[in-house]
């Protein structure tokens, strides 16, 4: 069961899906401050208990925080059910990540595409990280407004995507196309390597490889970096 301990993620999740709250745990002595929350919890009809700080520790596993909130496990969207809503998308923004293991660079992510617009995240079931309790923090509650779709065969879905209309840009640091050269109006899932990079043939199934220019002599960005640019730039040029 996932633990949160950031407040705004506390506080999105009391106050947007409160069906997913298990139940908010808050130290000894912190009452005051945590106000706000336990009003939200009472009127969500949410369970709250007050525990001795040794064991709030004890079950919340950290002598820092002072409030917690256990919540459901995450749930994902079915990889054929988002096929088929596809078309009720209005020119859709996706994103795909092929193999990011790191939960902090998961959790940025998360957070950039419900701030840019994001319409769904896609992940490979293998060698990938999940949606887990780090990810949510770091997310500040942002796990709660994007669906997160986790497919067997990142490529073969991809392909799908295709088929329907999406046109998949992989992010390359070789590529020679650079990302504001191309047409990021339409109907695009940009598609992220892991801490490793794209993976070949997930290259090979891109419709075409773009790259965000950088300093020749320092080429590389973190992915969760990357990816913040190029959600910035579809953003922008869509508004």
């Amino acid at each position: 069961m996932p633990l949160l301990f950031n407040r705004n993620a506390i506080s999105d999740v009391l106050a947007s899906h409160p069906e997913k709250a298990r139940r908010l745990l808050i130290r000894q002595g912190h009452e005051k401050i945590c106000e706000d929350l336990i009003e939200k919890a009472r009127k969500q009809g949410v369970q709250y208990r007050i525990l001795p700080g040794d064991a709030f520790t004890k079950k919340c596993g950290t002598s820092k925080s002072h409030v917690c909130l256990e919540r459901d496990d995450f749930i994902y969207t079915d990889q054929d059910d988002f096929l088929k809503k596809l078309g009720s998308i209005d020119t859709p923004f996706l994103s795909a990540f092929d193999g990011v293991q790191d939960p902090q660079n998961l959790g940025n992510i998360v957070r950039t595409s419900v701030c840019l617009g994001v319409d769904a995240m896609i992940i490979p079931k293998d060698r990938s990280c999940m949606i887990n309790e780090t990810v949510a923090n770091v997310s500040r509650g942002a796990v709660e407004f994007i669906e997160v779709v986790r497919v067997t065969n990142l490529a073969r879905y991809l392909d799908s995507l295709k088929k329907l209309g999406i046109f998949c840009y992989g992010l390359d640091e070789q590529a020679r196309t650079v990302l504001w050269e191309v047409d990021l109006k339409g109907p695009i899932c940009l598609v992220m390597g892991g801490e490793e990079g794209l993976r070949r043939l997930t290259k090979e199934t891109c419709d075409d490889l773009v790259r965000i220019p950088t300093n020749p002599s320092f080429s590389s960005l973190n992915v969760a970096t990357a990816y913040a640019l190029a959600s910035y730039e579809v953003m922008k040029r869509r508004y």
